[in-house]
């Protein structure tokens, strides 16, 4: 990716975040507010907007600009950052990049604590020409994904955790163990 623009997710949270430039200015504001009163009006339907593979575990959502151009979101799954392609090219070179935030050794010490990457949505001049989409696309997208990647890892450690037993003996749960 030649030139492009790169926005940097602080705190690395897509629901509550600023989205800034590499020069500091922020571009976008995401906050999410909860309350009982809240009423909104929604004119397109996320599924209507965006639209999943039909094939299952494949990760892709594709949508439209206002010139009838597709583009594809790839990685839409847990464990993988997504990448946005285009159309124009058949989908052969992303315009569009995600990096996850991650925790690496650190450099100058490795008995000290980690260092963390900061989280990067990377746009090539061609994903500019559309930025608006991108980022809101992206943001739904990460968003699921993330939650999904929660519930997946969540189901995981708990299929992992040995049994509880604080009385040393077999236990067998009846009524739902009540």
């Amino acid at each position: 990716m030649s030139d492009f623009i790169a926005f940097t997710l602080n705190p690395d949270n897509v629901v509550n975040c600023t989205l800034a430039t590499d020069e500091g200015r922020t571009a976008y504001t995401v906050i999410t507010e909860h309350t009982t009163k809240a009423t909104f009006t929604q004119t397109v339907s996320l599924g209507d907007w965006l639209k999943k593979s039909l094939i299952p575990f494949k990760g892709e959502v594709t949508f439209s600009d206002d010139k009838k151009r597709l583009y594809k979101w790839k990685g839409n799954l847990a464990g993988v950052e997504l990448e946005l392609y285009n159309e124009d090219d058949k989908y052969k070179d992303p315009i569009a990049k995600f990096h996850k935030r991650r925790r690496l050794p650190n450099p100058e010490d490795s008995s000290k604590p980690p260092i963390w990457t900061e989280s990067k949505l990377i746009l090539t001049e061609r994903a500019a020409e559309i930025q608006d989409l991108v980022v809101a696309s992206f943001l739904f997208l990460e968003k699921s994904r993330r939650t999904n990647e929660t519930t997946s890892q969540n189901r995981a450690d708990v299929t992992l955790m040995p049994a509880f037993n604080p009385l040393g003996q077999d236990y067998n749960a009846r009524n739902g163990g009540v």
